[in-house]
C-alpha cells in the first residue's frame, strides 16, 4: 500500500523518550499500513545501542537515519523529509505522545484543501501551541497575544505553531526552500510559516487535534538560551526588524513576571525568570 503520511522524529540523545512517543503513534495509528516513520538521529553518544533495540522491538520499515553531526532541527527534518515517501508528513519531537486518531483528520484537511501547506495542532499538558511572530512583538502584543488566543482571535500571519508537531504538505514545503538551515534550534517554525505564507499557500491551527507535550516541566538553561539568542539573530536580521525593542519589551515583562514567582515563591520560575532578565540586559548576548 502506498504511504501518504511520515512521521519524522528527530532525536538527540532521546533513548528515554523515544519508546513511549513510539508506542504512542501504533497506539492509535488510525491509518494502517499508509503510515511511514523515519527517524533521524543527529549524532547521539549510544545511537548504534538505540537503533539496534528499535529494530528489536518495533516493525523493521521504519526508516532510521544516522548524521555524522548535529546540524540542528532543521537541518535533522529536511534529511528526513528527503527519505519520505508519502506526499504529507509531520515533524514530531521524540516527547510528544499521540493521545488519540488524529492521522486520518490530517490527511482530510489537506485533501480538503490542496493550497494547505502547514498545520498546528493543540499541544496539550500546559505547552503553548501558539506563539507570537517576533516580527510582531510590539508591546501590547506580547503582554496580550495569549489571552487574544484563549478568545479566539487568531491572526495566522502573525502566530506560529510548535514545532513539537507540525504536519506539511511536502511540495509546498519543498517549494518554500524547507527549513532554513542557518537556524539551529528556535524560530525556525515562525520562518517557514512566513514563507509558505509569501508563496500564497495557507496556513491553519487546528485546535480540535490535541497531542501530548513533556517539555513543559523542562528546566531553562544557559546553553539553549545561548542557542535561542544566536537564531533570534538571525531571524531578526533576515525580517529586518528591529531586535534591541524587542528586548526591551521582553525585559519589562519579564521583571513583572519575576517578582509574581517572587510573591508565589515558586523558585523555579524565580532562575528562569532571572536569567531572561539577564538576557535582555545584555540584548542577546550571554
Amino acid at each position: 500500500m502506498a504511504k501518504q503520511l511520515t512521521i519524522i522524529i528527530l532525536t538527540y540523545n532521546s533513548e528515554h523518550l523515544i519508546f513511549e512517543c513510539l508506542n504512542s503513534i501504533y497506539k492509535y495509528n488510525d491509518i494502517g499500513d499508509m503510515l511511514e516513520i523515519v527517524i533521524v538521529d543527529n549524532c547521539s553518544l549510544n545511537i548504534d545501542a538505540l537503533f539496534k533495540k528499535i529494530r528489536a522491538e518495533y516493525p523493521s520499515d521504519i526508516v532510521l537515519i544516522k548524521n555524522s553531526d548535529n546540524n540542528g532541527y532543521g537541518s535533522g527534518n529536511n534529511i528526513g523529509v528527503q527519505y519520505a515517501k508519502s506526499p504529507y508528513f509531520i515533524v514530531m519531537n521524540p516527547d510528544i505522545r499521540i493521545i488519540g486518531p488524529v492521522f486520518q483528520v490530517l490527511l482530510e484537511k489537506f485533501d480538503a484543501d490542496t493550497k494547505l501547506g502547514l498545520i498546528g495542532v493543540n499541544i496539550s499538558n500546559n505547552s503553548k501551541s501558539l506563539y507570537l511572530k517576533p516580527e510582531y512583538c510590539n508591546f501590547f502584543l506580547m503582554i496580550f497575544s495569549g489571552l487574544l488566543i484563549k478568545l479566539k482571535c487568531i491572526n495566522l500571519k502573525r502566530l506560529f505553531s510548535s514545532g513539537s508537531f507540525l504536519a506539511f504538505n511536502k511540495q509546498i514545503f519543498i517549494d518554500s526552500g524547507a527549513f532554513d538551515e542557518h537556524i539551529f534550534m528556535f524560530h525556525e517554525e515562525a520562518d517557514i510559516s512566513n514563507r509558505i505564507l509569501s508563496l500564497g499557500k495557507n496556513v491553519c491551527y487546528a485546535h480540535n487535534i490535541k497531542v501530548h507535550h513533556l517539555a513543559h516541566d523542562r528546566k531553562v538553561n544557559d546553553h539553549l538560551m545561548r542557542i535561542g539568542c544566536e537564531s533570534r539573530k538571525y531571524y531578526f536580521k533576515k525580517y529586518n526588524t528591529d531586535i534591541n525593542r524587542y528586548y526591551r519589551n521582553l525585559l519589562i515583562i519579564y521583571f513583572f513576571k519575576y517578582y509574581i514567582a517572587v510573591v508565589l515563591n515558586n523558585k523555579l520560575k524565580m532562575e528562569e525568570f532571572s536569567l531572561w532578565i539577564d538576557l535582555c540586559k545584555k540584548r542577546g548576548e550571554l
